[in-house]
């Protein structure tokens, strides 16, 4: 898999950053004996594994499609899609409009237990609610005209996505949710930043509230 890396470390870093803990140690046996040159080199090293950590590569998730292949979309959804408002929008994102469009079509939902099922590490339940929402979803979208497949994730989304596009090559791939907010619009554009075929979030209304769509 192809790594996306930020050109945050020069080749020079290093040797630099090696050569400032030495000195910071060498100058706390110094100035305050070994009690302090230990102490002293442990922060360094400390701060030193963290700006390690900061700049490491950061992998990118699925290939880049070819010009001339079929659609293939992943739709990830982690709230079921169970009204004509949001399968409106979706054929309306995703061009699913018209009879001549050929794609196939995956829905993904990412099996998220709750605090209880975490604590217990029961994840049965969590599946189960997942595979509940995919044949909402797939029943929804056939009585639409749309043909998917479906299959339940991991309870990451990234890591959902990361597995289902290590066997599905999708052209493109749309975010459903329900999520809004900072927080969430930055979760949802450092997930876009990894990916590597297009990713565009699609906000809906939350399954309680589905008089429309965002």
């Amino acid at each position: 898999m192809a790594l996306a890396t930020v050109d945050r470390v020069k080749s020079w870093h290093p040797p630099l950053i090696l050569l400032a803990v030495l000195g910071a140690a060498v100058a706390g046996f110094v100035l305050g004996g070994p009690g302090l040159g230990i102490t002293t080199a442990g922060l360094c090293l400390v701060g030193l594994v963290v700006v390690a950590l900061l700049n490491s590569p950061i992998e990118s998730i699925g290939r880049m499609p070819h010009p001339e292949s079929a659609r293939r979309i992943l739709i990830v959804s982690t709230v079921p899609i169970e009204d004509a408002g949001t399968v409106a929008r979706l054929a309306d994102e995703i061009d699913l409009g018209g009879a001549a469009v050929e794609a196939e079509i995956r829905i993904l939902t990412p099996a998220r237990p709750g605090f209880l099922d975490r604590w217990a590490t029961d994840l049965r339940k969590a599946r189960e609610r997942a595979q509940r929402d995919l044949v909402i979803s797939v029943a929804t979208l056939a009585l639409s005209g749309v043909t998917a497949d479906a299959h339940v994730g991991d309870e990451d989304v990234g890591q959902a996505i990361e597995d289902e596009l290590s066997e599905f090559d999708a052209t493109e791939v749309y975010l459903v949710t329900a999520e809004t907010g900072p927080e969430a619009d930055q979760a949802v554009l450092r997930l876009a930043d990894r990916v590597v075929p297009p990713l565009r979030p699609i906000h809906v209304s939350p399954p309680g509230d589905r008089n429309g769509v965002d």
